[in-house]
């Protein structure tokens, strides 16, 4: 609490509400109104309640109210300010700045009084302050509700709030003198456990993150272990770093951390950074991993060659070495990167700083409050299977025994046959089958033509491409082209169709090509007959076919466009290469495993 807090009560109360509310939401509209009801069942000495402000950017006079209450607080006192917002939440839909001031006076402050306080710079920090305070504490909406720390789940609930306050009054019950160390400890109790709530609340999951062979600080019998995806060019990551470190200095013996590479494709210095990093690993251990690290934060983002060059010398590499890791030479490296690239995807990291405590999730440059209580909440937690006999160098293993990866490749039961009016390109007998599911107005569907045109010269002669029409009722030449290539096989068989298909996606020019004109023009450049072309693309009686598509693509799930199926591993979306290399691995696999005598069959 700060000195300008708006409050009702005794500075010792048994009890301390803490209120972060926002005028303009209807929540805290029920919970200001159960807080003034809350004024009139208990007296001063039992119950004191205090405002903060935590307007929210929905809003839009959401701040606004908060700085006029901020000043009438500030000139008027408490009474005028309870007054005050109980008629800001009375008449949410008449807020506006003329109804802020004139409802300032009504409540005692002047007209030019206000105006120059609610042009201060001072309200503004102050109302900012009373945000940024309850966002540390894990509010990530209004009503956000506080007693003596404790986070009141259904605050709008006013037998709730009766519930909490009653439970909390025995631990205040004491001598003033003794009131300020036994309220500060009741607070910090009960705020861990109401960040750690919260925190929970946002992903209760348990993700498994094993550790594999990424580099690490701390021993293996550590009660707690956070595994941290990172990115040496973010911004964010280099403030995760320090708060992790420290983090890590609090609790020696107590935290293990594991560091796993998640580059984003857009920091172009951020991969062969890691590349750097990794290659040191290899060569003198996680010690020095740890360290380079540091200094590529140090640096970051600045992170070109001649600085991966000068750390990597310092820690014993040769310039020939530095250069093999950074430019993507050392198999090794790229192996270990790809790997945690791979785990990302299937704990749903999709960015970064993206941190696992014992499994549980949290994202992004969290305040070390954060992680704390989430250490102490998990510290618990595996010191609870520690006394039910598990083994230190087990724990995490035990608690990661029922953990999930939601984002892992989930094989479907069997992929479709593939249909003779399907248009198809590459060996009818390749190892595995890709069926694609495209709109030729999709500029996604465009991107991915590209990614699925560079698989196939990855892997020449195992790969078969079935193509599936799925055209998007808001693209409205997607239905026309379609239709295009579907004529276009009839009279050309599948060469004259994915002659077409270039043309439409027009991969070597700006943009797709699937006007009417361009159908038509498509057409006479191929050489097909345009006079049945232009027939076609006017005409639905063909549209059967199509339409057998868009079936197949939604009892496959597939809702939007592009889609994929591998072998029997769904991807949608215009997806990284990796992407698409991971499932043509796993699909391989199952095809070679089956001619082996065993495993489900790719195709």
């Amino acid at each position: 609490m700060e000195a300008d807090d708006a409050r009702l009560g005794s500075p010792t109360a048994q009890v301390t509400v803490i209120a972060f509310l926002d005028y303009s939401c209807h929540g805290c509209r029920e919970t200001f109104s159960h807080l003034l009801a809350l004024r009139e069942k208990y007296d001063a000495e039992t119950l004191r309640i205090v405002f903060k402000h935590l307007p929210l950017t929905a809003h839009p006079m959401a701040l606004p109210g908060a700085i006029a209450g901020q000043a009438v607080s500030d000139e008027a006192g408490a009474d005028a300010f309870f007054a005050f917002s109980q008629r800001l939440f009375e008449h949410q839909e008449e807020i506006s700045y003329v109804t802020l001031a004139d409802w300032a006076e009504e409540v005692g402050v002047p007209r030019s009084v206000y105006n120059e306080a609610v042009s201060s710079e001072l309200t503004l920090q102050r109302v900012s302050g009373d945000a940024h305070l309850g966002i540390e504490r894990g509010a990530e909406g209004t009503p956000f509700v506080l007693v003596n720390g404790r986070l009141v789940g259904s605050p709008t609930v006013l037998t709730e709030l009766v519930r909490v306050i009653d439970a909390e009054r025995p631990y205040l019950d004491v001598p003033a003198k003794d009131w300020p160390t036994r309220y500060a400890a009741r607070v910090q109790d009960n705020a861990g456990e109401a960040l750690t709530a919260a925190l929970l609340a946002d992903d209760p999951l348990d993700y498994r993150v094993p550790v594999g062979t990424s580099a690490k600080l701390g021993s293996a019998e550590a009660p707690v272990t956070l595994v941290v995806f990172t990115d040496y060019q973010c911004p964010y990551c280099k403030r995760a770093d320090g708060t992790l470190r420290e983090l890590l200095r609090r609790h020696p013996g107590e935290l293990r951390l594991v560091h796993k590479h998640l580059p984003l494709p857009f920091h172009h210095a951020a991969r062969p950074a890691a590349r750097l990093a990794e290659a040191i690993r290899m060569s003198a251990g996680d010690e020095a991993f740890f360290a380079v690290s540091a200094e590529l934060f140090e640096r970051s983002p600045k992170l070109g060659r001649e600085v991966l060059v000068e750390l990597g010398r310092r820690h014993g590499l040769a310039e020939g070495a530095v250069d093999q890791a950074i430019s993507g030479q050392n198999p090794d490296v790229e192996k270990q990167i790809d790997l945690d690239l791979e785990l990302a995807d299937d704990v749903l990291a999709e960015g970064t700083p993206h941190s696992f405590i014992n499994g549980k999730r949290i994202s992004g440059a969290r305040p070390l409050e954060h992680f704390e209580a989430l250490f102490v909440h998990e510290k618990r937690r595996a010191e609870a299977r520690v006394a039910e006999g598990v083994g230190r160098g087990a724990v995490y293993a035990d608690l990661q025994s029922a953990a999930v990866q939601p984002g892992a490749p989930a094989p479907i039961a069997a992929a479709p046959a593939i249909e003779p009016r399907s248009p198809t390109r590459g060996p009818t007998a390749a190892p595995v089958t890709i069926h694609v599911f495209s709109d030729f107005e999709c500029p996604y569907c465009r991107n991915a033509e590209a990614t699925l045109l560079e698989l196939e010269r990855l892997h020449p002669g195992q790969l078969l491409v079935v193509w599936h029409d799925r055209p998007l009722e808001f693209h409205p030449q997607a239905r026309p082209a379609a239709r295009a290539g579907r004529e276009a096989m009839r009279q050309g068989g599948a060469t004259a169709f994915w002659k077409l298909q270039a043309l439409l996606f027009g991969l070597d020019q700006e943009k797709a090509a699937v006007s009417r004109a361009d159908l038509l023009a498509h057409a006479k450049t191929l050489g097909l007959d345009s006079v049945a072309m232009e027939k076609a693309i006017d005409s639905s009686s063909g549209d059967a076919s199509i339409d057998r598509d868009i079936d197949l693509a939604t009892s496959l799930g597939f809702l939007g466009t592009p889609a994929f199926l591998i072998g029997r591993y769904p991807l949608t979306g215009a997806r990284d290469l990796r992407h698409f290399e991971r499932l043509v691995g796993l699909a391989l696999a199952e095809h070679f495993a089956e001619q082996r005598g065993g495993g489900a069959p790719a195709r």
